[in-house]
């Protein structure tokens, strides 16, 4: 059994989720959505308070990160003229009339094209929002990623003489990838934001664990080997991880 409750701390709203047999509070933190806290269902709310009291500055830093992120990586807008990363590459979205009976999307070099079937355009098309476009933005670029993801792993594989038993793609939250004892790699789609470098090395790191399945000087050796800059690859990674942000469902 499980309950959820809410109330004000500080200037924050805190949603409480009570679990049985829970010995620990724990605390999480999210963009634009209250604390979440973790505690037992026989937990006093004094002793939540107490304990958020303790890691109020901590809190209160996380979320000015949080709104600093906001205003580096604002939230996109599907709309003419927005920018959207693709393979390393930002790429103005550019609406076009289709007369296809469905909505799609492509891609050139320059742009992003959102296909509009005839029957919906209208005067406005060229400047009013789509935001109902959105599942089809997920469908080209979960499509192009799994083409292209599988074409570098195949490449990659026989590069290092490393051969996975299975790719699978998944939309991981804080992930980019993993490698099961089974041989098994995922591979999170969104992924396909990134320049091909970026993508290139989260291949090589799973493919490495298919020899050493920790994060060993061996392991590293062996990354090294194919990806020299690995070092810089992994902090541009962090610094740009929230552009694939817009990809998320709402």
């Amino acid at each position: 059994m499980s309950g959820k409750e809410t109330f004000l701390f500080a200037k924050w709203p805190v949603e409480v989720h009570r679990r049985n047999f829970r010995r620990s509070v724990s605390i999480y933190l999210y963009p634009n959505k209250p604390i979440k806290v973790v505690a037992a269902k026989s937990t006093p709310q004094k002793v939540i308070v107490d304990f958020l009291m303790t890691k109020k500055d901590w809190i209160e830093k996380n979320f000015e990160k949080f709104q600093e992120i906001a205003e580096k990586f604002p939230d996109k807008k599907i709309k003419a003229y927005e920018n959207f990363p693709f393979k390393g590459k930002e790429r103005k979205l550019k609406v076009v009339i289709t007369l296809h009976k469905k909505t799609f999307v492509s891609v050139t070099d320059e742009h992003l094209l959102l296909h509009i079937p005839r029957n919906d355009w209208s005067a406005s098309s060229l400047i009013e929002e789509h935001p109902t476009a959105l599942k089809e933005i997920r469908h080209f670029y979960k499509r192009e990623a799994v083409d292209f993801l599988s074409e570098r792993v195949k490449f990659w594989a026989g590069e290092m003489n490393l051969h996975p038993s299975q790719v699978k793609f998944r939309e991981q939250k804080t992930r980019w990838g993993s490698c099961s004892s089974r041989k098994v790699i995922n591979l999170n789609w969104r992924l396909i934001v990134f320049t091909q470098e970026i993508i290139d090395y989260v291949i090589v790191h799973e493919l490495a664990h298919l020899q050493h399945m920790n994060h060993s000087s061996h392991f590293w050796g062996l990354v090294e080997k194919y990806v020299e800059n690995y070092k810089d690859i992994v902090k541009t990674m962090k610094e740009s991880q929230y552009l694939v942000e817009f990809l998320s469902e709402t």
